[in-house]
């Protein structure tokens, strides 16, 4: 069973009350213009409506829920009252038929509750959030594997010209501010610049260690 028949046998099984409230939940199964007589008459017509020619996909995947219709006349009756209860549908056409659709998903979680299918909506709420938690977890991932790359790098670069500066013989002869950052970059292979700024003595702001490992840089090229 589809995610889309699975919701609307959840909302058949909701029971109306009132008399008048059944018969719109009736006019709106059967796809007609229904009268409402109280508030809960609305709320019971797009409920009926949705069972009869709503459709949406499984929130994983995708947001968006739609009415499809026939009449185009009918379709802006629906839109109207759609309006009426701050239910915001755009509209489509596909084919011959009419669709009014929302692709918000507060937009569907608000309507959901509003047909009187809460427990539908908080499990869309729910799949929202564990895919939004998921979503960040892997663009923070990606992230830091850019960052790592990045970081993995510059230290190669670094360490290759500082290696370059001892096989010289010129190591003995730098100044001490570079030497200390030089040797640290060697014992510290996998620290970013920002880190072996932390653990200098005294520390050092990350654009001073910059600077060091640009002359160090620099050095080893005027050498080659």
């Amino acid at each position: 069973m589809s995610y889309s028949n699975e919701v609307k046998a959840q909302l058949a099984e909701i029971k109306t009350k009132n008399t008048c409230c059944a018969a719109a939940y009736c006019c709106g199964l059967a796809g007609i213009p229904g009268g409402f007589v109280c508030a809960g008459c609305k709320k019971s017509y797009f409920r009926g409506l949705f069972i009869s020619c709503g459709n949406i996909p499984d929130p994983k995947t995708a947001y968006h829920l739609e009415f499809v219709i026939i009449d185009e006349a009918f379709a802006k009756v629906i839109a109207a009252a759609a309006t009426a209860a701050n239910i915001l549908l755009k509209y489509i056409k596909r084919r011959r038929k009419h669709v009014l659709y929302m692709k918000s998903s507060e937009q569907i979680e608000d309507f959901l509750y509003y047909i009187d299918a809460p427990k539908i909506s908080f499990e869309l709420m729910e799949t929202k959030i564990i895919k939004d938690v998921r979503n960040n977890a892997n663009r923070i991932t990606n992230f830091e594997n850019a960052n790592l790359e990045k970081i993995s790098k510059a230290s190669a670069e670094q360490i290759g010209a500082i290696k370059f500066i001892i096989e010289k013989g010129l190591f003995d002869s730098l100044p001490d501010e570079l030497k200390q950052t030089a040797d640290l970059r060697l014992e510290n292979i996998e620290l970013s610049i920002q880190e072996l700024g932390e653990i200098s003595e005294p520390p050092v702001s990350k654009s001073g260690i910059k600077h060091r490992m640009q002359r160090l840089l620099d050095i080893a090229a005027g050498l080659k």
